[in-house]
């Protein structure tokens, strides 16, 4: 059973794969191990109790029209038995990048069933809303007006509906999910000529290794996928002293050296904190991102009624 989950998992990444199409990517989160939910709507319900993320990361801090992002989600569970469960949640999400922003709101489904070895296999699905906007007025045109430009077409604003859908495994220590991303893909050909919304192919995996004494090691990377671009890969390392804190390094390839920090506060509370120092030549004008992430739960975090995989928060 663990082989064959194995090669599907694969499977299903070299389909979603093959069908992505040719635009930018969706942005990327440092602190991605607070934020499963995010990226993969098969964690919808990985938690017992109700469960709140909300997060900003401001990039490339001082540069003229840097990115700008901050997302809220709640998931929790309708139903379950001792082989089973019903996940749902809700995900928003806004990005600023100079003229050109986003908002973003979907619904998730999940369902989890128990393997023979202990492990949960879930699949999930979201339905939503994107809405894609061109600030014309922030565009700089010295010698001719927006209007008469034949790249910029009327509409400033476009809505369309969004399909996620992914799977997800986990155990005791390790996890691991697969997520096609905007499987609609439109076309914004009444706000920019020749522009087309991408599929982006995540997948996340980790592990959790216990150490002498209270601390544990957490292993992890995602990579995030588009035709036509270099996959984005991060690679992170955190040491965990007793669920209350962890402090851990990263790397983005080409991009960014990562330092993450997460903190417990009361038994509810965790914020998630992470400094990008740039790497790539932008680094001249800015040479920093900074992240912050606050994780909200209805149950104590660490106790037994909020068991989950130790690899991810």
């Amino acid at each position: 059973m663990r082989n064959f989950l194995l090669y599907a998992t694969f499977a299903i990444a070299v389909c979603v794969i093959t069908n992505s199409a040719t635009a930018q990517q969706v942005p990327a989160r440092s602190n991605y191990l607070m934020t499963p939910f995010q990226d993969h709507v098969a964690a919808a319900g990985n938690k017992p109790c109700l469960d709140m993320r909300m997060g900003f990361r401001n990039q490339w801090v001082g540069f003229e029209g840097a990115p700008a992002y901050s997302f809220a989600s709640l998931t929790g569970r309708i139903a379950q038995t001792n082989n089973s469960i019903h996940g749902i949640g809700g995900r928003i999400e806004t990005d600023e990048a100079g003229p050109w922003g986003t908002t973003s709101f979907s619904l998730a489904y999940a369902y989890k069933i128990q393997l023979t070895r202990g492990g949960w296999l879930s699949s999930g699905i979201s339905v939503g809303v994107i809405q894609h906007r061109l600030s014309t007025g922030r565009l700089d045109f010295p010698d001719v007006e927006v209007a008469n430009d034949p790249a910029v077409v009327g509409t400033t604003q476009f809505v369309f509906p969004s399909i996620d859908a992914g799977i997800w495994y986990e155990n005791a220590h390790s996890f691991l999910g697969i997520t096609l991303i905007n499987a609609t893909a439109a076309e914004l050909s009444e706000m920019t000529l020749s522009t087309k919304t991408a599929r982006h192919v995540v997948a996340t995996g980790g592990t959790s290794i216990e150490l002498d004494g209270r601390f544990v090691f957490r292993p992890s990377g995602q990579v995030r996928i588009v035709s036509g671009l270099t996959p984005a890969l991060d690679v992170t390392c955190n040491i965990v002293y007793d669920e209350i804190i962890s402090i851990g390094v990263g790397y983005r390839n080409q991009t960014a050296v990562i330092a993450h920090l997460q903190l417990a506060l009361f038994d509810y509370v965790k914020v998630g904190y992470s400094y990008d120092f740039g790497i790539s030549d932008i680094r001249i004008a800015s040479g920093s991102s900074h992240e912050i992430t606050l994780a909200l739960s209805a149950c104590d975090m660490r106790s037994k009624k909020a068991e989950h995989c130790s690899a991810y928060d």
